[in-house]
């Protein structure tokens, strides 16, 4: 079983003066509404939050656009784009975090960002907007805030959960047509802000500490001066292994920090497991693929090194790399770690490395309002736990086979995963793990656990250390009767 929680955060202030308020009928009627039923907020999670302020925007003019083409839903063609376009999003989201991080392990919802800024689309023009769909790899032309709307309401209900919400300064000129889009196209009903701090982000956290089933506590301790709008999104995933891992077979087993020290973690096994895996040459990195009830996969991607390089690994990946058209499952023999992981980032700087510099300095947001504002912070919160519940049980290991016939793969040392939804290849959660007991003290392998000297001496000669992936990543050549064996750490 696997849960995951994100939650990003963006905020709309007045920086520079307050800003000038007014109440239009229609405006206070629609903010007037009661907040989301408890029934319409339940099991909810990754939340965005805008954080947006007030700047000169210099006399941008007005993109023209068609709202009327974006209505009808998507063909299977701008489908396919928007995966595509989801996924090297990804990897630039991930490699830049990544480049930055100290910590041992991250996990980071992809989709959420991408929620919040598709959302923060429906208000930017001109020069904003072409920045945010080249930051998003799709066109100019593309209707983005309503084909990813549309591509979320079909993701696997009762696993995939989505929340939005608007928080909104009493008074504050927001235009109705972005209210009216945002509730239709990502459920997002606006609250209005009390004007008393402490009882808005008692409020606010609240909300957050439902969106995510209690995970998420206490996650805003201020909010920046003049703050006249909050845009959140939450996303909710809870996938169940097609087949369960037996939780009497978990014991406690060795993850391998590098060639000399490892970690004791809590060791899910498998003797006869149905999983899709294969090798990717140029470098070499195992690839397998834990299928989840309703279309969701859990992807493993293990350097057969430790000297790897997150960034040029996913910089040339493609859905069409993961998906292998010849990829079919076989028994396999399994020890996967349980894990628990926390992270909590913040994203300006990266947003700013993916060129989006303009949301923090003075973007063209007319579209929420005619006020001047701009993204002052962006923060990000996700959780993951990973465990041995699934919706069957393992099937008894009765069937008469020969024990060389058995494929073996081990999670038993750095890899990077993917949360996909496998009809679309949609990536919600990306993330890696260099340590998952980072409280414990590493411990000198014993010469029994070591990993196969001739693998390391073959590593060692390919892949040095400062040498960095190649350009391509390509399947190996295919075996006739099985997958290639590998020789792992025990």
């Amino acid at each position: 079983m696997a849960r995951l929680w994100g939650l990003l955060v963006l905020s709309l202030s007045c920086l520079q003066s307050p800003c000038s308020m007014f109440s239009p009928v229609s405006t206070t009627d629609l903010l007037g509404q009661q907040p989301m039923s408890e029934q319409a907020q339940q099991k909810l999670p990754p939340l965005a939050l805008l954080k947006l302020g007030s700047q000169d925007l210099g006399g941008h003019a007005t993109l023209e656009r068609s709202p009327g083409v974006c209505k009808s839903p998507p063909t299977a063609e701008e489908t396919r784009r928007l995966s595509q376009a989801m996924m090297a999003f990804t990897a630039d989201l991930f490699s830049l975090v990544a480049q930055t991080s100290t910590s041992s392990n991250l996990v980071l919802s992809p989709l959420s960002v991408a929620l919040a800024l598709s959302h923060l689309a429906l208000g930017a023009r001109n020069q904003t907007l072409q920045s945010l769909h080249r930051a998003l790899h799709v066109n100019t032309g593309s209707c983005l805030p309503h084909l990813l709307s549309h591509l979320c309401q079909n993701l696997s209900p009762g696993t995939i959960r989505l929340a939005a919400r608007i928080y909104l300064q009493k008074g504050f000129p927001i235009k109705e047509d972005f209210l009216e889009q945002s509730e239709r196209l990502f459920g997002a009903k606006p609250v209005k802000l009390a004007g008393n701090q402490e009882e808005d982000l008692a409020n606010i956290n609240q909300w957050v500490k439902e969106a995510t089933e209690g995970k998420i506590e206490d996650f805003l301790s201020e909010l920046p001066d003049n703050t006249v709008l909050l845009l959140l999104n939450a996303i909710h995933f809870h996938g169940f292994w097609r087949t369960q891992f037996d939780p009497s077979l978990t014991q406690k087993d060795s993850f391998h920090l590098d060639e000399q020290f490892t970690v004791p973690v809590d060791m899910m096994q498998a003797q006869s497991y149905p999983l899709r895996w294969f090798l990717l040459e140029q470098p070499e990195i195992q690839v397998a693929h834990f299928p989840f009830k309703n279309n969701m996969s859990f992807v493993v991607m293990m350097p057969t090194h430790f000297e790897w390089n997150v960034s040029q690994v996913l910089a040339n990946l493609t859905l069409d790399t993961l998906y292998h058209p010849s990829l079919r499952e076989k028994p396999t023999k399994v020890r996967l770690p349980k894990l628990h992981l926390k992270q909590q980032l913040d994203l300006v700087a990266t947003l700013g490395q993916l060129g989006l510099q303009e949301l923090f300095q003075g973007p063209d947001l007319r579209g929420i309002s005619d006020q001047s504002l701009v993204v002052s912070s962006v923060q990000h919160q996700s959780t993951m736990e990973l465990s041995e519940a699934g919706v069957e049980a393992a099937a008894a290991t009765s069937t008469a086979m020969n024990r060389m016939s058995v494929s073996s793969f081990a999670v038993n040392r750095p890899f990077l995963f993917f949360i996909m939804e496998d009809a679309l290849g949609m990536p919600l959660f990306v993330g890696s793990v260099r340590n998952p007991n980072p409280s414990a003290q590493p411990q000198p392998q014993e010469q029994q656990d070591s990993p196969d000297n001739r693998v390391f001496r073959h590593e060692k000669a390919d892949f040095p250390g400062d040498k960095t992936f190649g350009p391509d990543l390509k399947l190996a050549p295919p075996l006739d009767d099985d997958y290639p064996q590998f020789s792992t750490p025990k």
